[in-house]
């Protein structure tokens, strides 16, 4: 039988040209509905399409690919009027297997197809950035998947419905990791949340957030709130972060806490100080004491050496007995000579960790907001030597010295500008004057984890003025954190 190839100008509604096999359509050829909205032109067998073909609609789509028995299955193309391309498989003319949708508005998914839906394990790319690569049914993200969003946000676990659901793993743009269980979108039930500054939850959450009963409920300090130092002296804060019970939130890593420290007033009875009414560039702020005036903090490069003694006899589980009130008197039993070191700038910011934050052997730096009276004499404030008095110096008396006798006042003025002990005082100006101050631990954690900030403590430490002797400091025997406040 002889295959015949009809040759027309042009193709009408109903119409076909191209190969026939007894009259059938049969071979390549061209076709025209006669709703004249679809042609087709490609393979027939028989009279159905068969074969590659192209398939062109009026409004511009078409599918140009494989075809069997009459319909679409196979690999193809298909171009819609909207814009979208899909390039894949397909079966009895839907989307079924693999294949690759383009959107006109951006979208994109590569993976499997069931009837024209996402099914099985596919890659969908949006418009905005975002990536899914992971299971879907019926359209949805459903099973294990994996989400990285354009604003920085990571999801790796379980979906349900194109949400999050059972146990996943969130990784935020600030840094900030969520890992536990999830209930369509929100974090419910037991999940850890590690902040970006480091403080971490690890416990139950109701409806994406944690519990108000779990967050932490204060500081406290370790220790007393109150203490007396010597001018000179350095001290050490510790505090802790505490649970609403009062226990310590050992999680609480990574929280910053500042000290601000602040001149509140001047020792009692000191007629030669005064703090200052007007200072330029002054900063103050509010304590439960009254309103302070802000000074810095410093650090002591070198280790308290009394603190040595006492370190090393509590390892030992000694406990030396050191009479405090001896100290206060000016004994000379009670003091030891020691040379101040010069305090270094330190930061007065320090993060907690496991709940605890400190700031160790630090000192209150000289500062100008008291102005001093200066005595003429200031034999007041010295100890006295270890060797038996001498006795007052008259006219005659041969104590005093030929150098001394012949000494002019102008001799005299430069000895207390530039002796031993104009030397001692330079050295002393470099802690704060004595008087009364109050440091203040604030929470400055930004960002902030979950507007959970801490309500400030304040401490007190008075500044006793120091002893000395010609050209020496003599402080007390026992360290700071063993001696106690008196009321």
């Amino acid at each position: 039988m002889a295959t015949t190839l009809r040759k027309t100008g042009e193709v009408r509604p109903g119409h076909y040209i191209g190969q026939t096999l007894n009259q059938v359509r049969h071979g390549h050829g061209k076709y025209l509905y006669d709703n004249t909205f679809f042609t087709y032109e490609g393979d027939w067998l028989e009279g159905i399409k068969h074969g590659k073909g192209k398939l062109s609609m009026k409004d511009g789509g078409y599918y140009d690919g494989d075809f069997v028995n009459g319909e679409i299955t196979g690999k193809g193309e298909r171009l819609w009027s909207n814009g979208n391309v899909y390039v894949g498989e397909f079966e009895q003319g839907e989307l079924c297997g693999t294949g690759q949708m383009k959107y006109s508005d951006g979208r994109r998914y590569t993976g499997q197809w069931s009837e024209n839906k996402y099914e099985g394990k596919g890659t969908l790319h949006s418009g905005e950035g975002d990536i899914y690569t992971g299971h879907f049914h019926l359209h949805k993200r459903h099973g294990d998947g994996e989400q990285v969003w354009s604003d920085g946000r990571h999801y790796e676990g379980g979906w349900v419905a194109n949400k999050p659901h059972g146990h996943g793993t969130m990784k935020y743009a600030d840094g900030s990791v969520y890992e536990g269980q999830y209930n369509h979108g929100l974090r419910q039930g037991q999940g850890t949340y590690t902040h970006v500054t480091g403080i971490t939850y690890s416990g139950l959450w109701i409806k994406n957030e944690i519990p108000p009963e779990e967050f932490a409920a204060g500081m406290a300090f370790v220790g007393s709130t109150e203490i007396e130092i010597y001018q000179g002296e350095s001290f050490s804060i510790e505090l802790a972060v505490l649970h609403s019970s009062g226990n310590v939130m050992e999680g609480d890593t990574g929280r910053k806490l500042e000290a601000q420290v602040g001149l509140l007033s001047i020792p009692k009875g000191d007629k030669n100080s005064k703090i200052k009414n007007e200072l330029e560039n002054s900063i103050t702020f509010e304590t439960p004491f009254g309103e302070v005036k802000a000074a810095n903090i410093a650090e002591v490069s070198r280790k308290d050496p009394r603190l040595e003694e006492y370190e090393e006899m509590s390892e030992k589980n000694e406990s030396p007995e050191v009479s405090d009130e001896k100290d206060r008197t000016g004994s000379r039993a009670g003091y030891d000579y020691i040379n101040l070191p010069t305090p270094t700038p330190t930061s007065p910011i320090q993060p907690t960790q496991c709940g605890h934050a400190s700031w160790v052997n630090v000192c209150i730096p000289g500062h100008d907001m008291i102005e001093t009276v200066e005595s003429e004499d200031d034999e007041g404030d010295l100890v006295e030597e270890a060797k038996p008095k001498a006795k007052k110096k008259g006219k005659n008396s041969p104590a005093t010295t030929r150098k001394e006798r012949s000494a002019t006042p102008d001799d005299r003025e430069k000895w207390k500008k530039e002796g031993p002990r104009a030397e001692r005082d330079k050295d002393l100006l470099k802690y704060a004057a004595p008087g009364t101050y109050i440091i203040k631990i604030s929470d400055v954690t930004e960002p902030t984890f979950f507007d959970n900030i801490l309500r400030p403590i304040f401490m007190k430490v008075n500044i006793l003025k120091i002893k000395k002797s010609s050209n020496k400091y003599l402080l007390p025997k026992s360290p700071v954190s063993t001696r106690k406040v008196e009321k």
